[in-house]
């Protein structure tokens, strides 16, 4: 099946990919699915997540995970931190961001600033694998914000349509330049920011395929991408390239079938949203919505068709990047005045018991880009 889907985009490489000429089985990123087996070892609650120290260093970003007890709470002796590059290769300070568990939940892909150049703007990101000890990390491509196939072969994520690497170190205020990123957030989209897939290398297989471009919108900038549970769709945001990139109007939530390459956006106003979220059952989505009376973001959540949009906090900070609990009966966001003052924060999925999730914080400084997903443990391993 993986020779036959490549066989039939490799054309598509060449001349670009077209609603009309895909024509692919999408169930295959979807069944059967990789799930942690309790057969053979422990499936454990566990939350991925972003630190930085305070004072927050420059740019420095750290990955650290976070096991969850069985009654709910996080068991703070799990607290492992996964990065520790304090310098690149050409002596820079290293961002390590956006982990993810693959749904088997033995590997983490993530975004690392580590190979940029010193003539790149310090968001730069790539993509990275490694073992969800961190170990064994390596180079996939260029992009940021990944996603998984429920089967764990592919992932998803945003990347410049050229390609190109930015000239200059400051990401540009508009029009931009091509592949430079529109803004100076972690994993921020680059002026020209496409949906791509690829598969995922398996652990003994050192060749990693080359990314497709599943959106090619020049008129859009696309970002955030998140795989469906079935994985037949994969949302994400769309906004004009026009728009004010720092408080996009246009934004909205669109979801692309794989199927078809048919997109449909479910948001329609005035109102920036962002970052979305399915549901594990896939019924639900959770995403960043911008409260119009105060411009903060807020969590919300809306059916998968958009219909019951539902504003879910409502405390004037920058609550960001919702992620669900493996059960889907809770959701883990970010919540502060700022990205770098931010701490996790637990709700129930209709935004009941808002709690901090470590008080005070573990480890400390700002916490932030959860993602909940399952550790497999093996045998008698340690969490």
């Amino acid at each position: 099946m993986r020779n036959r889907f490549w066989l039939l985009l490799l054309p598509l490489l060449v001349v670009g990919i077209t609603t009309s000429a895909w024509s692919l089985d999408a169930s295959q990123f979807g069944y059967p699915a990789e799930k942690c087996d309790p057969s053979k070892g422990h499936c454990v609650s566990t939350i991925v997540f972003t630190n930085t120290p305070v004072p927050p260093a420059p740019v420095r970003l750290e990955i650290y995970r976070l096991s969850m007890n069985e009654d709910g709470t996080p068991d703070t002796n799990t607290l492992r931190q996964l990065t520790r590059d304090e310098v690149s290769l050409h002596g820079l300070v290293v961002a390590n961001a956006f982990a993810k568990f693959s749904p088997g939940g033995k590997r983490i892909v993530f975004d690392s600033n580590r190979n940029r150049l010193p003539t790149e703007p310090a968001n730069t990101s790539d993509l990275f694998l490694m073992k969800a000890d961190g170990q064994d990390q390596r180079l996939l491509t260029r992009g940021s914000s990944a996603t998984w196939s429920p089967n764990g072969k592919y992932i998803a994520f945003h990347a410049s349509a050229s390609g190109d690497g930015c000239p200059v170190s400051t990401p540009p205020p508009p029009p931009g330049i091509s592949g430079c990123p529109i803004k100076t957030d972690p994993g921020a989209a680059t002026w020209d920011s496409d949906i791509f897939i690829m598969r995922v290398p398996d652990d003994e297989d050192q060749f990693a395929e080359a990314p497709i471009n599943i959106t090619n919108t020049p008129g859009y900038i696309e970002d955030d991408p998140d795989w469906s549970p079935d994985g037949t769709k994969i949302a994400f945001t769309r906004h004009l390239v026009t728009d004010n990139q720092q408080n996009s109007v246009s934004a909205e939530i669109c979801i692309l079938t794989l199927e078809t390459l048919g997109v449909a956006c479910v948001t329609t106003n005035a109102s920036e949203e962002r970052a979305p979220a399915w549901s594990p059952d896939g019924t639900r989505i959770a995403y960043m919505c911008r409260n119009p009376v105060n411009g903060r973001f807020e969590i919300c959540v809306m059916n998968a068709d958009g219909t019951g949009q539902t504003q879910l906090t409502n405390n004037a900070l920058l609550d960001g990047t919702p992620t669900w609990s493996p059960d889907g009966a809770r959701i883990v966001f970010a919540s502060g005045p700022t990205t770098l003052t931010s701490q996790l924060w637990l709700m129930g999925a209709d935004g009941t018991g808002q709690t901090q999730l470590v008080d005070p914080p573990v480890p400390t400084g700002a916490n932030f880009l959860p993602s909940w997903g399952q550790l497999w443990v093996g045998g008698k391993g340690e969490r």
